[in-house]
Formats: structure tokens, C-alpha cells, sequence
């Protein structure tokens, strides 16, 4: 990582990209460490978890901001439900990450990445995505891509702009208003609002937001719902008392029954 790439990283992630941890409630033999690259030059480090009994589809899992990275998922139970449910699982670290290294601001790179990756590993299996907050955004971005294998997507608490995410931030927020002025191409080039009308294949999305978030209401969802336009087939579910990125932890029941079955659908099982 470059000394100019680390400052401007600091103000955003700093406090997030520490040596990780395994989750203690996460058996370790449970997983596969694999390993693949990014467009943008970063290695990224992920596990691999198979299917319970005959595979139906493989699921990548991109997470939100914060210092458990790809455990996320472990932790709060996500991969076991997809996993007890048919489906392979890739968690990966985004770059800077977790256990993959920091080099560069391109977040839609490596989900694109980890989605060709999870293809590569199970060649006859549809590919769908799972992200939340930080990996919902750039999950989004990267559905936009050329080489997207992404068929169906679950987007929990995805933002429309940087901006609406970060001012709940002031020293982030400032320093993302004054890269628009210095690097402004790289700001319009992370806009899920903007890439959502760009998706490709016309994949199944269902957008989550929960009632008890401050930091993506759903009042961004169904901006995104209607960014998307025709270019994927869009539902939306709001939970009632739902935080930030935990509509799994705070509505197990009404998630897994929602998540599950539309995820089997949309990938053809």
C-alpha cells in the first residue's frame, strides 16, 4: 500500500483494518482458506465453506465495514443458514481488509473478483450474492461490470451515494466532499444509485433494510429500487426493530424465510 493510498484510507477505514480474528463460535476445520486476485492488484483472502448434501448454487458473501471482515458471517450465523440451506459459500475480505491487503479504493473489483472466483470453483452452479452495507454497495457496483456471474442478489442495508453513508461521519464525510474535488472520478464511479441502472444478465435483487437503521433508512432502498429500472427484476422487504446490518440477528425467522426461499428461486433450484 502506498504512503498516499494509506493517508487517504485512514479518515474511512483506519479504525476497521486490524490483524483479524476467527470468530470463536466458528469451528475452524469447518472452512478452506483459499486465496484469488482482484482487478485492482490486491490479493484477497476468503473461506470456502461447502454445501450441505447436494449443492444448488454457490453464494458470495460480502461484508460490511467493520474489523470482523469476512467473520462476519460466520459469527452471526449467516453462512451456516446458507450452507444447512444447499448452498456453497466464499466469504472474502475486501481489500485492506480482514486478511487481504490494502491497495486501492475499487471495492466493486473484488466482489466482481470473488464472484468469478466462487464461478471458477463450481463451474455447473449458478452464482448469487449476499452483501451488507459496505459489501452491498460495492456488490452492487460490480453487478454492473462486464463478467458479472452474479444471477441473484440479497443487498442488506445498501446506500445510494457515499456521501448518504458517511454523513453520519464529519471527519469522513469532509474528506470524501473534498475527493470530489481533487479525484472526483473515482466518487462517480462508486455510485450504486448510478451503476444500478447498469447491472447485467438482469439479475433477481431483493433490497433489505430495517426500520431501526439510521444509517441506510429505507427510504435508500426504494431509491435504489427505482434506480434499477429494468434492468433487474427488484423486490424490497423492511423489518420492523431491525439495526444495521443485522436483519439475521434481529428477525432470524422472517429473514431465513425470506432470504432462503427467494435465493433457491431466483437461482434455479
Amino acid at each position: 500500500m502506498s504512503l498516499v493510498h494509506r493517508i487517504l484510507r485512514k479518515p474511512f477505514f483506519g479504525r476497521f483494518e486490524v490483524p483479524w480474528e476467527w470468530p470463536s463460535n466458528a469451528p475452524a476445520e469447518r472452512w478452506e482458506r483459499v486465496a484469488f486476485d482482484s482487478d485492482n492488484g490486491a490479493r484477497l483472502r476468503a473461506l470456502w465453506g461447502a454445501a450441505e448434501g447436494e449443492p444448488v448454487a454457490t453464494l458470495v458473501l460480502a461484508h460490511p465495514m467493520g474489523k470482523a471482515a469476512k467473520g462476519f458471517w460466520l459469527r452471526y450465523g449467516h453462512a451456516d443458514l446458507f450452507r444447512a440451506a444447499g448452498f456453497h459459500v466464499l466469504a472474502y475480505d475486501a481489500n485492506g481488509f480482514g486478511e487481504s491487503e490494502g491497495v486501492s479504493f475499487d471495492y466493486p473489483a473484488d466482489a466482481l473478483a470473488a464472484g468469478r472466483f466462487a464461478r471458477e470453483c463450481e463451474p455447473r452452479l449458478p452464482v448469487g450474492l449476499v452483501g451488507a452495507s459496505f459489501g452491498a454497495g460495492w456488490g452492487l457496483c460490480a453487478m454492473a461490470r462486464a463478467g458479472s456471474p452474479y444471477r441473484a442478489a440479497v443487498l442488506e442495508g445498501a446506500f445510494p451515494t457515499l456521501p448518504d453513508f458517511w454523513r453520519h461521519y464529519p471527519v469522513a464525510h469532509a474528506a470524501l466532499r473534498a475527493s470530489q474535488f481533487v479525484w472526483p472520478a473515482m466518487e462517480r464511479r462508486l455510485r450504486p444509485e448510478r451503476e444500478a441502472a447498469r447491472v447485467v444478465g438482469k439479475p433477481a435483487v431483493l433490497l433489505v433494510y430495517g426500520e431501526g437503521d439510521p444509517y441506510t433508512p429505507p427510504s435508500h432502498g426504494e431509491r435504489l429500487a427505482r434506480a434499477f429500472g429494468e434492468s433487474a427484476t427488484v423486490d424490497m422487504i423492511v423489518l420492523p426493530d431491525v439495526e444495521h446490518t443485522h436483519a439475521y440477528r434481529d428477525a432470524a425467522e422472517e429473514y431465513a424465510g425470506r432470504v432462503v426461499p427467494f435465493l433457491r428461486q431466483a437461482l434455479g433450484a
